[in-house]
């Protein structure tokens, strides 16, 4: 038996485990469960809220709501820009490479580095819409008196 054949068992069985840990559908399953009963459950809410749309302090606590995702949003809106001037600035040194292998590194630095970026937005745009969901969850339930939720 050779070194290529033990390599190529090792690489076969870290795959084959890789592929286990990844196919976890019932991970996903509860995952989306548990964000389509959050919604359904914050449709309700809104449902319950409806006969005391009138009051002024409502319309002004669920602006307040709004208001702080907004900034929220803003800031990951600036931190994107500013992750991308630097990305550019990164490129511009491209010019520099002397031998192909170091232009070979660069690109290959810069393509990861672009990826990051927007793996990093698309994470932090899920994680502002996750707490958008469960904050206005309680919002609600807090507009509608429900002292159960209030202690918790």
């Amino acid at each position: 038996m050779s070194n290529t054949d033990d390599n190529v068992r090792q690489l076969s069985a870290a795959l084959d485990a890789t592929a286990r840990n990844a196919a976890a559908p019932a991970k996903v399953d509860t995952l989306f469960s548990n964000w389509l009963a959050r919604g359904l459950n914050n449709a309700g809410s809104t449902l319950a809220l409806l006969p005391g749309a009138a009051q002024p302090q409502t319309w002004f606590s669920l602006f307040q709501l709004q208001q702080s995702a907004l900034q929220k949003l803003q800031q990951q809106q600036n931190t994107w820009v500013e992750h991308w001037l630097g990305w550019l600035g990164e490129a511009e040194k491209l010019r520099n490479a002397n031998t192909l292998s170091k232009l070979l590194e660069q690109e290959c630095n810069l393509a990861m580095q672009a990826v990051q970026i927007v793996g990093n937005y698309a994470v932090n745009l899920s994680d502002l819409q996750e707490n958008l969901e469960v904050n206005y969850g309680y919002w609600a339930q807090l507009q509608r008196g429900d002292p159960e939720r209030q202690n918790s």
